[in-house]
């Protein structure tokens, strides 16, 4: 069955007409900064210029970062989509195009095309985390995303490790996003070197071996493998898939969280950690796949 997906984000728009967790067209097109109004416009005239082409294509599938309220089909609020308040994008998506429109929170939509068609594909049930600027994830079992009682299950980024801990932007202290995320690494080596530096700079210097930056970087894996260590005990998910631009550093990096979460699981289950293989496409992979 072929579906449309719409990965909502906050520069761009990806659009793909998906089958079986396969692209088989796509576009892309800027995300408008002046409303919801101009953003809802965009997504209807990428939409009807796919949906030309495939006819055939019934159903949307919509990422878009929140909080969302997924039974009124609206997106509460979208901090990097100026005007992106309360609006009723599932309405009036539907309307324009005729379509049944399914909305999902963006790091629900990658972790879920990772489940059904990436790294945990061949897993009865997988945790999807994202570890970028922010922290986020997702729950699912077998063909199931997991949204909770008010559709706030996955958001681990939030989780409080250390309550005396840096402020989030969730508002509360200490949360895993607000000590280990690629921002907190970057805040961490800045305050240390008393110069303003990237994560991307943080890791490079932590690579050659320079103390200051290590510490830095093992602090973050060393918080990050407790995090996945005490879901596991809580979810007992089969596997963990990591995500987001932190998961591109590769081996240096997941090794160590590897090596924190085996250490605070002892005598519990293996901590399964995969990359994620998808890459950018997991968000409008995802997006078509919840309309099924």
């Amino acid at each position: 069955m072929r579906t449309l997906g719409l990965d909502l984000g906050g520069t761009k728009i990806a659009a793909a007409v998906v089958e079986d967790g396969v692209i088989v067209a796509r576009q892309q097109v800027a995300t408008p900064q002046t409303g919801y109004q101009d953003v809802l416009r965009a997504l209807v005239a990428v939409s009807e210029s796919l949906l030309s082409g495939y006819p055939d294509v019934t159903a949307i599938g919509i990422g878009s970062p929140g909080p969302l309220d997924l039974k009124e089909g609206r997106v509460l609020f979208a901090p990097n989509i100026p005007g992106m308040q309360n609006a009723p994008i599932v309405r009036d998506l539907q309307v324009a195009t005729t379509c049944r429109v399914v909305l999902e929170n963006d790091a629900n939509a990658a972790g879920f095309a990772e489940h059904k068609f990436g790294a945990a594909k061949d897993l009865e049930s997988s945790m999807y985390i994202t570890i970028s600027t922010g922290i986020g994830g997702g729950l699912f079992i077998d063909d199931q995303v997991v949204h909770g009682a008010r559709g706030i299950a996955g958001e681990v980024g939030h989780m409080t490790l250390m309550p005396n801990g840096p402020l989030c932007g969730c508002g509360h202290y200490g949360c895993w996003e607000a000590m280990a995320s690629g921002r907190a690494i970057a805040r961490d080596a800045s305050f240390s070197y008393g110069e303003s530096l990237t994560t991307k700079e943080v890791f490079a210097r932590a690579e050659q071996g320079d103390v200051k930056a290590l510490k830095v970087v093992d602090n973050a894996a060393r918080l990050s493998g407790i995090a996945l260590a005490s879901l596991l005990k809580v979810f007992d998910p089969s596997g963990f898939v990591i995500g987001g631009g932190m998961s591109q550093v590769g081996a240096f990096y997941i090794d160590k969280i590897q090596a924190a979460a085996d250490e605070f699981s002892v005598g519990f289950p293996d901590v399964v950690i995969r990359l994620a293989e998808l890459g950018t496409d997991a968000g409008v992979i995802g997006a078509a796949s919840v309309a099924v």
